[in-house]
């Protein structure tokens, strides 16, 4: 497929694997789920040009196993860049400085 996409689309999925529309539809869906239980952002009918290259080299074989992971608002334990997404969107150096305020271990 061209390089110039930043985003494929079913149409485009469905002829970069010369396939119907209607089973692209059904990958599109599946690469949303993995989207999504990564904590990605799911732009509705469309996935990352990169990352689904990425994934089709690989044969799309991991698609069931990937990124498992439990939303911030559940988690006890934050990493620097977490609390900075759940903070809005804070600068690393500001999580920091909270962290030493507080008497937080980073």
């Amino acid at each position: 497929m061209p390089g110039s996409k930043l985003f494929y689309a079913v149409p485009d999925i469905a002829s970069d694997l010369s396939i119907s529309e209607r089973e692209a539809g059904e990958l599109m869906k599946q690469l949303h789920d993995v989207l999504k239980a990564s904590g990605k952002i799911v732009i509705s009918g469309k996935v990352p040009a990169a990352w689904y290259e990425t994934h089709k080299a690989d044969g799309f074989m991991k698609l069931e196993q990937y990124y498992r992971r439990v939303p911030l608002t559940e988690k006890r334990l934050l990493s620097v860049k977490e609390f900075c997404q759940y903070a809005g969107g804070i600068d690393v150096r500001l999580a920091r400085s909270f962290a030493r305020e507080n008497n937080l271990v980073v």
